[in-house]
């Protein structure tokens, strides 16, 4: 276990990505604690099932090893369709044996964050889905920026077994992140414009962003660690300033044992953010709309997968005010 936790701090701090966040996702910190409640749990599972006489238990392993190999989407969830039929109540009867207290583990986990605003899966797998409050376009705004957009801006940062992709296109952005065995993975993309401001000195710049916004994932682990989340919002980019709101999140914890699956989609998604500072007159803005997805597995045997998009971004509006 103290080596899981070592890798998982690696890592996690390793692609660690300084943000502002007004969602719930877990802290690096909350994360390793969780880890560390449940790598015994994880073990009583895992033993049960390595004294498996029967066989099943290889051969789900191995029908995993070849979903973790899987690229083409739709052929991953046909396998995953086949896992459910040909290892589901196997795979149910042994985690029924080791006899977890999902109560009491509930409790643990909401003191850990510090909230109980996630639900807790039927093996043990933790999501966690933070939307802001419904939000109309404002009226007034001082400028708007149209599609196509010129500022675009890819980036991706990995370690271990991992595959990052990041592309950024006239009028939307797509990401993926891919972890295996022992690996990270962080991939983001920004698309807007930059803007001069007009003559006056500002101290507050609100930027608005509506788009179309989907995710998808899965996360599965044996006798390791996994989790994947996505985040959508906006990057604002001044002299002296640059700095990413995240506005809505999206997060899975990996359960004890089997696989989480994560996706969904909001159609006319309106993302708003607050900058203070003392911004001039002249000076260049940039403003974009951010989406970002991260994937992290730590062995023996996981694999995370994370992919998000953001199309149909027809307009950023800036608002200043003094």
């Amino acid at each position: 276990m103290k080596n899981i936790l070592f890798l998982l701090a690696l890592l996690t701090s390793f692609l660690a990505n300084p943000s502002t966040s007004i969602a719930q996702a877990p802290t690096d910190k909350q994360l390793q604690a969780i880890e560390k409640y449940m790598a015994p749990l994880r073990k009583k599972v895992t033993d049960i099932l390595e004294a498996d006489k029967t066989g099943q238990y290889k051969t789900y392993k191995a029908d995993l090893a070849t979903i973790a190999k899987e690229n083409d989407p739709s052929r991953k969830e046909a396998l995953f369709a086949k896992l459910d039929r040909d290892h589901y109540a196997f795979i149910k009867k042994n985690y029924d044996r080791a006899v977890i207290n999902h109560e009491e583990m509930r409790l643990e986990i909401s003191r850990i964050l510090g909230h109980n605003n996630f639900t807790l899966g039927e093996f043990a797998d933790i999501h966690i889905e933070f939307t802001p409050p419904k939000l109309a376009l404002p009226e007034r705004f001082d400028a708007t920026l149209n599609c196509p957009f010129s500022a675009k801006d890819e980036s991706d940062n990995n370690s271990g077994a991992s595959q990052c992709d990041s592309e950024v296109f006239d009028c939307g952005i797509a990401v993926e992140s891919l972890a295996e065995i022992a690996g990270g993975c962080r991939s983001k993309g920004d698309l807007g414009d930059t803007f001069e401001l007009p003559e006056g000195t500002f101290t507050n710049i609100k930027v608005v962003v509506q788009s179309d916004i989907s995710w998808r994932g899965w996360a599965m682990a044996i006798g390791g660690y996994a989790q994947i989340n996505a985040k959508f919002g906006i990057r604002f980019r001044a002299p002296g300033l640059d700095k990413t709101v995240m506005a809505k999140e999206v997060f899975t914890f990996a359960p004890v044992v089997w696989y989480s699956h994560t996706s969904g989609n909001v159609e006319n998604f309106i993302v708003q953010a607050s900058f203070t500072g003392t911004f001039n007159g002249g000076s260049v803005v940039k403003a974009q709309t951010h989406v970002e997805v991260f994937a992290l597995s730590v062995p023996l045997l996981t694999l995370t997968e994370m992919d998000a998009n953001a199309i149909n971004v027809d307009s950023i509006r800036l608002d200043g005010s003094n």
